[in-house]
């Protein structure tokens, strides 16, 4: 089935496609082989996955494979059990991907790099078999939905003001940065607001061109007391050791719970600040783009949903 919804608004696109694989067994990050079907699919979309100068952030967005079983849909990639004490100790091999059946993937990026219509155009009764890590790997696409990002970000927010509070799904392995220390690299491995939403709030000033150092700390302050991490964010998301270029590194998965900071919503719609469109571009970028670094390696998709009860959890 072939369904297409456009989209307007914020020039954004997320585009989730079926594909059908066999042919591949051994160690693998799925974003890899999805890289490798998109550039074969559309050979223009290459240059977008290569490393960008200075400060330039990549306005593209991938994910591994998913797969939907008895269990739910499940993120397909190469895991390990490790501890690290001064340096990496794993207590077994990683886990085998057996590719041989029906998946899907999502593809996110700003229309200004380049044309939904034409990822779609490429995709479409896009199959063939290829040699991929020495393996003669088949696929075939089956389907391709294009989602309005704006709807659905409306939405969500319209639901989070009822219910005062959303909940951040990390579907594939994230790669969280402190925003905050801008000299070097910093990991951090703690779901706070302001960690999670720096990447997609720095991808939007930047492809807007309002982006300024003052005006993206101010906006990380915002997004900072506007929600609340709950007492159970450091149980309900945790450290996985992700095989990911031939070696373990941790990823967060899991998910975190937000809660509304209700007298500073107040405050911000004194001030005149319509924080219902604010949060629908935000939310919008962070649904197509994807949080923390190596989003265009299939780090940090998420998914958001709000929550259902009033009750802190």
């Amino acid at each position: 089935m072939w369904l297409v919804n456009y989209l307007a608004g914020y020039n954004l696109s997320i585009i989730k496609v079926g594909v059908r694989v066999r042919g591949f067994y051994g160690y693998l990050f799925t974003s890899r082989l999805v890289k490798t079907i998109l550039i074969r699919a559309f050979p223009k979309i290459a240059s977008l996955f290569e490393p960008t100068k200075g400060p330039t952030p990549k306005a593209i967005h991938v994910t591994p494979l998913y797969e939907v079983t008895s269990r739910g849909v499940e993120c397909i990639y190469s895991d390990a059990i490790c501890k690290q004490r001064g340096i990496v100790k794993c207590t077994g091999p990683p886990r085998m991907i057996n590719l041989d059946g029906d998946y899907f993937f999502y593809l996110g990026f700003h229309e200004s790099i380049v044309r939904s219509v034409e990822v779609v155009s490429s995709l479409l009764n896009y199959g063939e078999c290829f040699e991929f890590i020495k393996q003669n790997v088949c696929v075939e696409v089956n389907s391709i939905d294009l989602f309005n990002v704006e709807r659905l970000s409306r939405e969500l927010v319209e639901r989070l003001m009822s219910s005062r509070g959303v909940k951040v799904t990390f579907s594939s392995p994230t790669l969280l940065r402190d925003p905050l220390r801008t000299r070097r690299k910093h990991k951090t491995f703690l779901p706070s607001p302001i960690n999670v939403f720096a990447a997609p709030i720095y991808v939007k000033l930047f492809v807007s061109g309002a982006f300024r150092t003052g005006v993206f700390r101010r906006e990380l302050l915002r997004v900072h007391r506007l929600f609340s991490e709950t007492y159970s964010a450091l149980k309900t998301a945790r450290v996985k050791w992700v095989y990911y270029s031939d070696k373990p590194i941790p990823a967060l998965v899991g998910f975190v719970n937000y809660r509304l900071n209700e007298e500073y919503l107040k405050f911000l719609e004194s001030r005149g600040v319509d924080v219902a469109k604010w949060l629908e571009e935000l939310f919008a970028y962070t649904i197509t783009m994807g949080v923390g670094a190596g989003r265009a390696a299939g780090f940090g998709h998420v998914e958001l949903k709000p929550l259902h009860s009033s009750k802190a959890t």
